[in-house]
């Protein structure tokens, strides 16, 4: 899949992040790795967002995330590196980037919720560092930049097997409540399982920061 060039708009909340992977580590020598992903919505009544499925044969086997990995070098920029990613992991072509997403507030944790993370809380130590979260990985700070993302109309959901096996547009009850839509008309709901309780917890900031840019884009109208 060749990548596009990359032709889209952010807002000014997202500036800081308008600098080489190299000019952010710089800044930020703590910091081993930054990372970037995107949130993708479907303006649907519930709203739903684009999940991925990680490959039974990738770390995390068949645990749930949005389209995201580490930002490269080859990168422009962070942003760009929002934008690659989720073209490379779903084909999606990012038009706008709109805000920032964090973590929801933590709350305690239903047992078949937990049971199914990827990552345990007691391993997973959680924090920000301005619009990032931060987590430790190979006892290393790395941090994230997840982005609302506004895609074009036309595109169509592309998985890249070796990484993805399936894709899914969950709303924000399915989410809390961690079950999948049917596949097929008639079939019943499924388990819902995450990477980690930071990344479920960024799934649910990003329909408040979703309702938000809708609600915001609406004054404007």
């Amino acid at each position: 899949m060749a990548a596009p060039s990359y032709d889209y708009s952010f807002d000014a909340s997202l500036a800081a992040f308008n600098i080489s992977k190299a000019a952010f580590l710089a800044a930020h020598p703590h910091i081993a790795r930054i990372m970037a992903a995107a949130m993708v919505f479907r303006p649907s009544s519930p709203p739903r967002t684009l999940l991925l499925c990680r490959a039974a044969t990738d770390t995390y086997p068949l645990k749930w995330e949005v389209p995201g990995g580490s930002v490269d070098a080859a990168d422009a920029t962070i942003l760009d590196g929002v934008a690659r990613e989720l073209f490379e992991e779903s084909g999606l072509t990012a038009t706008r980037l709109a805000a920032p997403i964090l973590m929801s507030p933590e709350e305690p944790l239903p047992e078949p919720v937990r049971a199914g993370l990827g990552i345990q809380p007691q391993h997973e130590t959680l924090g920000h560092e301005g619009l990032t979260v931060t987590f430790v990985e190979s006892r290393n700070l790395w941090a994230k930049l997840t982005a609302l993302v506004t895609v074009r109309a036309d595109d169509e959901v592309r998985l890249t097997p070796e990484e993805h096996g399936e894709a899914a547009w969950v709303s924000e009850d399915e989410v809390r409540r961690a079950v999948l839509p049917p596949k097929e008309e008639g079939e019943g709901e499924r388990k819902l399982d995450f990477v980690s309780d930071g990344v479920r917890r960024s799934i649910l900031d990003g329909f408040r920061v979703y309702a938000e840019s809708v609600a915001k884009e609406s004054n404007q109208a």
